[in-house]
């Protein structure tokens, strides 16, 4: 606890809130790392075990670049129902607030693809921020390809390790330097055993209009049920950031168009063949969606070839980490 200097506040979920912090010493040579602490709401046991079975499964995940990573815990007051969990921070909050915040900033290119970006696009991004006091503003239509593809990429690498998110959405991806995108929250998220889907049989709050079929009449959650929200993001991200289904309450009636085939319309900036995977993502048979290589492949190659796979590049680092063992626990 002493080695945490609190800032502001970054963040709200159903069990804590999100501080930013100065953490001293759980980076190796970096004296001070800005950090966010997850901290609970109330001393509550059932907050408290709901935030062990957090840590316990970023811990069983490991390290990612898409992924917001655990740095530590605070353990020191657990006795009286009290824990923090320490993530990387991640400076530009989550991508549906910046979609939204930014709408009017947002460049069009999706008809000029070949020609909308260069090598020089990432220095482009860092100059941005420089000029405008570290706040960056304009976005594209390749950066949403690329967060598209980074997404991809780290819920096929959750999947590898048979975990599935259950709470996937744009409110749920960070934005950080260098164009990299994160997914956070993991509350929801489950390891599978020797079975292939997990029945929720608690009635926890929970996010409909990103569920699949099966999650909402069958409550049973999977790898699948995750690419069918994944479809979902895409159509958030797509539309910057606006609701899905915004005609809609949520109730049967909702649930009953969904089972009858209706599906969300293409987004004003979406092709044809991103819509496609849209489509694709929400079959009724999960068997039919792809899997998030084949959607991490279809984004990565609609991409100039000076940033295909560079995300993988950078994430050689956080592999390395994986390789060493389990993050720092502060105390």
């Amino acid at each position: 606890m002493k080695k945490l200097l609190f800032g502001h506040k970054i963040g709200s979920g159903a069990y804590g809130v999100v501080m930013m912090a100065q953490a001293k010493d759980i980076m190796v040579h970096e004296p001070f790392t800005t950090v966010a602490v997850k901290k609970m709401k109330s001393r509550d046991p059932e907050r408290l075990e709901a935030m062990l079975s957090e840590i316990k499964i970023i811990i069983q995940i490991g390290q990612h670049i898409n992924i917001v990573n655990f740095l530590g815990a605070v353990t020191e007051n657990i006795q009286n129902n009290e824990l923090m969990i320490i993530f990387e921070y991640c400076r530009y909050g989550c991508v549906h607030s910046f979609m939204r915040n930014n709408k009017s900033s947002f460049i069009d290119c999706m008809n000029d693809l070949p020609m909308a970006w260069n090598p020089t696009t990432i220095d482009r991004n860092l100059n941005e921020e420089e000029s405008n006091g570290g706040k960056r503003t304009s976005y594209r239509t390749t950066d949403l390809i690329y967060w598209a593809t980074q997404i991809a990429g780290g819920m096929g690498y959750l999947s590898s390790k048979n975990v599935f998110h259950g709470d996937l959405a744009a409110r749920n991806v960070l934005l950080c330097e260098n164009n990299v995108v994160k997914i956070a929250d993991f509350g929801l998220t489950r390891e599978f055993n020797r079975v292939t889907h997990y029945k929720k049989t608690r009635n926890d709050s929970m996010p409909f209009k990103w569920m699949a079929l099966e999650s909402i009449f069958e409550h049973i959650f999977s790898i699948k049920t995750d690419v069918w929200s994944y479809g979902v993001l895409l159509w958030e991200l797509f539309t910057l950031g606006s609701p899905p289904y915004p005609t809609f309450a949520v109730n049967d009636e909702f649930f009953n168009k969904l089972r009858d085939g209706y599906r969300l319309e293409r987004p004003q900036y979406a092709c044809e063949d991103i819509y496609y995977m849209m489509l694709s993502c929400w079959c009724v048979n999960p068997e039919r969606r792809p899997t998030f290589a084949e959607a991490e492949g279809f984004f990565n190659l609609m991409l100039p070839p000076e940033l295909q796979n560079h995300y993988i590049v950078s994430n050689e680092q956080y592999m390395e980490r994986n390789r060493r063992p389990a993050g720092v626990i502060v105390a």
